[in-house]
C-alpha cells in the first residue's frame, strides 16, 4: 500500500502521514497507522476531533462514497462524545490537558456568543429590554382605553332598563376598543 493510498483511506493528506510516518506512524496497514494515531495524537487538535463536525474532507460526488459517509458519521458522532466527556473534565491534574480543554470550552463558548449575535442581527432574536418596554407600552394604552371605556359608556347606558340593551352596547363598545387597540402604530425602541 502506498502512502497516498493509506493517506486517502485514513482520510488525511499524504504530506500529513509523510509527517506521522516521521514521527513514528507505521504506514505498513491501515490499522496499525490508526491505532498509533489514537495514541500519539491529541484528540483535539485532530479534524475528527472538530466540535461542528466538519472533518475538513471534499464534499463527496459519487453514491458509491455514501457508505463510507455514513462510517464517517457514527465514528464523528462517537468522537464528539468522547471530545465532550473529555472538554468538561476541568479537575484533571494534567496541566497540557486542562489548558486544551479549558481552551476548548472557551471557543466554545466565544462560538455560541457569536452565534446568538447573528441571531440577533438577523432578527430571529431581540433584547429582552426591547420586548419589555414594548409591552409595558400595549399594556398602558391597554388600560387607558378599558378606564376611558366605561366613561364613554355611562351617558348610552343610562335610562336604559333591557339586560340587553345595556349588553349590546357595552360589547360595541369593547370591540371598538379592541380594534383600535389592534390597530395601534408600532413601538419603536
Amino acid at each position: 500500500m502506498t502512502i497516498t493510498e493509506l493517506a486517502k483511506q485514513i482520510g488525511i493528506s499524504r504530506e500529513l502521514l509523510h509527517r506521522h510516518a516521521k514521527r513514528g506512524c507505521p504506514t505498513d496497514s491501515l490499522e496499525s497507522a490508526l491505532l498509533w494515531r489514537s495514541r500519539n495524537l491529541d484528540l483535539t487538535q485532530t479534524k475528527e476531533g472538530r466540535i461542528t463536525g466538519n472533518t475538513g474532507g471534499k464534499k463527496s460526488k459519487s453514491g458509491s462514497q455514501s457508505d463510507e459517509a455514513e462510517i464517517i458519521s457514527s465514528d464523528i458522532a462517537e468522537l464528539v462524545h468522547k471530545v465532550n466527556e473529555s472538554q468538561l473534565d476541568l479537575e484533571t491534574k494534567n496541566a497540557d490537558e486542562l489548558f486544551k480543554n479549558s481552551r476548548a470550552l472557551r471557543e466554545k463558548a466565544a462560538a455560541l456568543q457569536a452565534a446568538a449575535e447573528h441571531e440577533k442581527f438577523i432578527g430571529s432574536l431581540v433584547e429582552r429590554s426591547v420586548v419589555e418596554k414594548i409591552i409595558f407600552e400595549r399594556a398602558r394604552q391597554f388600560r387607558d382605553g378599558v378606564v376611558v371605556c366605561s366613561r364613554r359608556i355611562a351617558p348610552d347606558v343610562i335610562g336604559k332598563e333591557s339586560i340587553t340593551e345595556i349588553e349590546a352596547i357595552i360589547q360595541k363598545e369593547l370591540r371598538v376598543m379592541l380594534e383600535q387597540f389592534a390597530r395601534l402604530p408600532v413601538i419603536e425602541n
